[in-house]
């Protein structure tokens, strides 16, 4: 199968695969040229006349003489294959699972990567790997649960800003309650346009409760003044924006107590 793809390559004008691993070894810019053109005529130009046996097989070829190429041009060919929905599976799952440099593009784009594809390399890559996976446009409740689970506060506030990242019920409920210690969380979820209101309630108390502590700790203001303050804002807030924004809310209210000259410096 090898010899016969090889031949069929040479009726297709492509260099033989010897010609194509001197290419790859090559570190000149016409070298490298010549390299992303033949990734182009193998997959893209002339593979609709090959089988998929041939294609795939062409793909294990490409994937072996892709590991023998500088970093830049791997990060190219990365590129290239981030667009496509046909990318050879071998070679792509190659550079999904490549360093970040040259997997970034395909993690953060590739429709071609399975949830499956991504929920390994979260479990098994770098904090890295797990960035670049957060941000993807309509990532599945799974793989989000899959990022949850790495612990890593900086990768769930990245899937937190992700607003079309899909968040199961049970998952938006542990998030809501872990934000109450990791303050990182807060401003994320209560952007999300899809954070329960009763979830966003509970938000909205004690984001206002550790205000209300601030304050009184720093400031001489009256506690029972500062409640009904507090309380009126929150309920006004809840009534008036749905669940978006307390904390802006919070901050609204200590601007006018300055206002008022009731907060000394």
């Amino acid at each position: 199968m090898v010899k016969e793809t090889a031949l069929k390559l040479r009726e297709y004008g492509i260099p033989d695969l010897d010609s194509l691993f001197d290419l790859a070894r090559q570190k000149s810019k016409e070298g490298r040229q010549s390299l992303l053109r033949t990734v182009e005529d193998l997959f893209y130009h002339k593979g609709q006349e090959l089988t998929d046996r041939e294609r795939a097989l062409m793909g294990n070829i490409l994937r072996h003489l892709v590991t023998e190429v500088e970093r830049q041009v791997r990060r190219q060919v990365a590129e290239r294959m981030a667009e496509r929905e046909d990318a050879p599976r071998e070679l792509l799952l190659a550079l999904a699972n490549d360093e970040i440099e040259v997997a970034h593009p395909l993690l953060t784009k590739s429709r071609a990567l399975h949830d499956s594809d991504l929920i390994e390399i979260i479990k098994h890559r770098t904090q890295a790997h797990q960035l670049a996976i957060s941000v993807r446009k309509g990532l599945s409740e799974d793989v989000s649960q899959a990022l949850v689970e790495t612990g890593d506060t900086d990768v769930i506030t990245s899937l937190l800003k992700n607003g079309e990242a899909g968040i199961s019920r049970s998952l938006m409920e542990y998030l809501v309650a872990e934000s109450k210690r990791v303050d990182s969380y807060q401003m994320p979820l209560v952007h999300r346009q899809d954070l329960p209101a009763d979830l966003a309630r509970k938000m909205y108390w004690w984001v206002s409760a550790a205000l209300r502590e601030h304050i009184i700790e720093h400031f001489d203001v009256d506690p029972t003044t500062l409640d009904d303050t507090i309380e009126t804002a929150v309920t006004d807030a809840l009534h008036q924006e749905g669940h978006r924004e307390p904390v802006s809310e919070a901050e609204r209210f200590a601007e006018q107590m300055a206002a008022r000259g009731q907060l000394s410096e």
